[in-house]
């Protein structure tokens, strides 16, 4: 099971490399997507960005939006999914079929239109994805660790060395933003 999981991670960082290069290799110097901060002609679903104060306030916008969802989602979509998809729970005690179905489809239509909307406020601009991205990885970071810190894990590692993996977070973090903001 670890090895599939290695596998995978190792395959979705090749992918996300790979992109990378594509878009470096293919990026077009007078393209107005690959900048940060406001700009006189940045605007964001109808609303123009071009003060820094703006600028805060889309962040902190957006910030709070990604926070919400990924708590809501860490927290309704075990619920869900583990009574609907789960084909060793034949019995479901907790729900009504309609309270089960109603939660479900509710949840996941509003899921949809948020994700749409969203989707057009992150093609205005790169950074602006990147950073949702950030703000929902933090945030998902704090809810995974709650979630395990309810459960014991009997298998531990030896000589497992914190340092080294911090080390590595800390390298490509700092790869990855000098090479954004071309440092």
């Amino acid at each position: 099971m670890k090895a599939r999981l290695r596998l995978c991670i190792l395959s979705n960082t090749c992918l996300f490399v790979l992109i990378t290069l594509a878009l470096i290799f293919f990026y077009d110097e007078e393209s107005t997507y690959l900048r940060y901060g406001p700009h006189k002609d940045l605007n964001v679903v109808g609303v123009k960005i071009n003060t820094w104060r703006h600028y805060f306030g889309l962040q902190v916008f957006l910030a709070l939006v990604e926070i919400t969802d990924v708590i809501i989602n860490e927290m309704a979509s075990p619920i869900l999914g583990f009574n609907i998809y789960n084909p060793d729970k034949k019995e479901i005690t907790q729900f009504t079929r309609l309270e089960l179905q109603l939660y479900a489809n509710s949840m996941w239509l509003l899921n949809g239109l948020k994700r749409v909307l969203m989707v057009v406020v992150s093609v205005s601009l790169i950074e602006i994805a990147l950073l949702r991205v950030v703000y929902s990885e933090i945030t998902s970071w704090y809810t995974i660790r709650i979630l395990l810190l309810e459960k014991t894990f009997p298998y531990k590692i030896r000589n497992h060395n914190r340092t080294s993996y911090f080390h590595f977070y800390c390298c490509i973090s700092f790869y990855l933003l000098s090479w954004y903001f071309h440092i």
